[in-house]
């Protein structure tokens, strides 16, 4: 019997808009197209956590002390895993031998990394084979209670400080998934993993098969009279065949058609905004080697930080000079009271007509 293997993989997502995205995948939120997912399965579940956790992260990590953290370079915002088997494990499994394997999962996870640090698992059954897509944060306790006393440590999670820490969540993940037959992998294999979206291209390629033209029904003695009719039915029937038989690579064919047009937009798009980011850099690049008095190195995390603090600066600088120039043209309120003058009354008696009027 060909044994079924238990499988356990996990990336690091160091930027908010990788785990935006991921994580909208997996709820199926977000707006990229997935035919090969069975939408009347109904097969989403959230087995722990709440849909709208990463913004709730986000915040939380907004009132860390982290001096350092840089997108994509510094810190890890949360680890993905991706947690399933062997195909033919799945094949026939009802659905309470499914819910059994997902329970012993999120609990191995909760044992693992601890459940304050679970945010997110979904169990998938709308794909070919089940499997579990999970989010796990680094969450340590700040040492200096620093922020608002959290910090991000990869280490914290047993991934990030030694070279063998993913050999043994292997170990460990196989251990706990014994109890349904499921082995480790082969230790120390040189097999690599292939990405979903390479192996789901390569199973949507019809596979080329020579055409084969049907053998046309002997002829009748009606049709040895009728000899026209005859070859007309036998090119009708031929013809019918050979189009079925090409139906599956002129829908391939749409369908790569159809992807490279899109390919071909969205590299279009991007090119347009690379053009315009391009000049945005260059005059960011001419404007620190100003403010630098050299030119300015961008490319390690040093030269980035030494580029974001001369930015800063020049930012306070004009922001300081505007109000400055503000309080100079606002008018200065008067501290005392303006004296108006009193015209005297005059001494001099007022002259009352006492006769008649003229005429």
């Amino acid at each position: 019997m060909k044994p079924t293997y238990a499988i356990c993989r996990t990336e690091k997502i160091k930027t908010w808009s990788v785990l935006t995205k991921s994580v909208g995948h997996n709820l199926r939120t977000s707006a990229d197209e997935r035919p090969h997912l069975d939408a009347s399965s109904g097969g989403l579940r959230v087995l722990h956590g709440e849909r709208d956790w990463v913004q709730k992260w986000h915040g939380q990590v907004d009132g860390m002390h982290l001096r350092k953290l840089q997108q994509g370079q510094a810190h890890t915002l949360a680890r993905e895993f991706f947690l399933g088997m062997s195909p033919e494990w799945a094949e026939g499994k009802s659905k309470r031998e499914i819910d059994a394997w997902a329970k012993a999962n999120i609990d191995w996870l909760k044992r693992r990394f601890g459940e304050h640090r679970l945010k997110l698992a979904v169990l998938h059954t709308d794909e070919q084979t089940p499997h579990i897509a999970a989010y796990v944060v680094p969450l340590k306790q700040d040492p200096k209670g620093r922020g608002n006393g959290w910090t991000l440590s990869d280490r914290e999670l047993g991934l990030g400080d030694k070279k063998d820490a993913l050999v043994q969540l292997q170990d460990e993940y196989a251990e706990a998934m014994k109890q349904f037959d499921l082995a480790r992998g082969v230790r120390g294999s040189k097999a690599t993993h292939k990405r979903t979206a390479q192996w789901r291209r390569e199973q949507q390629r019809a596979e080329v098969k020579p055409v084969k033209v049907p053998t046309p029904p002997e002829a009748t003695l009606a049709d040895r009279v009728n000899i026209e009719e005859y070859g007309q039915r036998v090119a009708k029937a031929t013809a019918a065949s050979v189009i079925d038989q090409m139906k599956p690579y002129h829908a391939a064919a749409l369908n790569a058609s159809k992807e490279r047009a899109k390919l071909a937009k969205e590299v279009s798009a991007l090119r347009h905004q690379v053009e315009k980011l391009q000049g945005l850099a260059d005059a960011f690049r001419l404007l620190l080697q100003v403010l630098l008095g050299r030119e300015p190195n961008l490319d390690t995390p040093e030269g980035l930080q030494e580029a974001l603090g001369a930015a800063t600066s020049l930012a306070t600088d004009q922001a300081n000079k505007r109000r400055q120039h503000q309080v100079q043209l606002a008018p200065t309120p008067a501290t005392d009271p303006v004296q108006v003058p009193r015209v005297p009354r005059s001494t001099e008696p007022s002259r009352t007509r006492t006769g008649p009027r003229a005429s």
